[in-house]
């Protein structure tokens, strides 16, 4: 019968290999290798590559920004610091913005009416001494002004968001001088930069149609300071 299993040879001769493994490891001769070490370069990961042409597009472009010289990019910051609160109404009234332009009587209707959103900072009040571009019309109707009073010469009507009641403005067409004016009435369509002045005379008031002109809030401590310019007739300027 024949014998089957491990026999002490092999168990010998795989005992002696494990000892001179272990033998080897132990001195040093063999290094096992290590994940990494000074010497070793570990290659770049490789991402997606661009097209020639949309590399060319990129570097253009920031040969383009370079050349920008200082100067516009400020007026850039500054355009947008100032765009932003006008259109979302949040100038402050005691804020200052170049080119500042009021709601004409035409984009008042309209926020009005809810054509177009209302932007609140679009009727800032008038500051002292400071000429604002308004558009002049003239009416004739007889009655009580809103404050209380009857029409009569040397009044007219605005927004009080703009120009308060009962102070004076100084107005002006063109280069003419037309005379200082009590604020003392408003009107349904009298909205934005508008001042409507009144004439005793409906023909006049209506052929005078609609002009742009300029008027200035005067200040409170010179209101009754007499005027030395002498005002515009209003004869010839409903030809204009």
């Amino acid at each position: 019968m024949k014998k089957t299993g491990i026999s002490r040879f092999e168990i010998l001769r795989t005992g002696v290999a494990l000892a001179c493994a272990i033998a080897i490891l132990g001195t040093g001769s063999i290094a096992l290798p290590s994940l990494a070490t000074a010497e070793t370069e570990i290659p770049p990961v490789k991402g997606p590559q661009l097209e020639p042409e949309t590399l060319a597009t990129i570097e253009s472009l920031r040969e383009t920004a370079a050349m920008i010289p200082e100067p516009v990019k400020e007026t850039a910051k500054i355009t947008r610091a100032i765009a932003k609160p006008i259109a979302t109404g949040g100038l402050k009234a005691g804020s200052s913005a170049a080119g500042f332009v009021r709601a004409t009587a035409h984009e008042a209707i309209k926020m009005k009416k809810g054509i177009i959103p209302l932007i609140p900072a679009k009727f800032r009040r008038a500051e002292e001494g400071v000429t604002i571009p308004v558009s002049l019309t003239q009416y004739c109707v007889q009655g009580e002004t809103r404050r209380g009073r009857q029409t009569r010469h040397g009044i007219l009507a605005a927004d009080p968001r703009i120009f308060p009641l009962a102070r004076y403005v100084d107005v002006y067409l063109g280069k003419d001088y037309l005379g200082r004016y009590l604020v003392d009435d408003t009107g349904g369509n009298v909205l934005g930069a508008t001042l409507d002045i009144w004439n005793p005379n409906c023909r006049e008031a209506r052929k005078f149609g609609r002009h742009w002109g300029s008027a200035v809030l005067i200040a409170r401590e010179v209101e009754q300071i007499p005027i030395a310019e002498a005002p515009t007739r209003w004869e010839g300027l409903a030809e204009r």
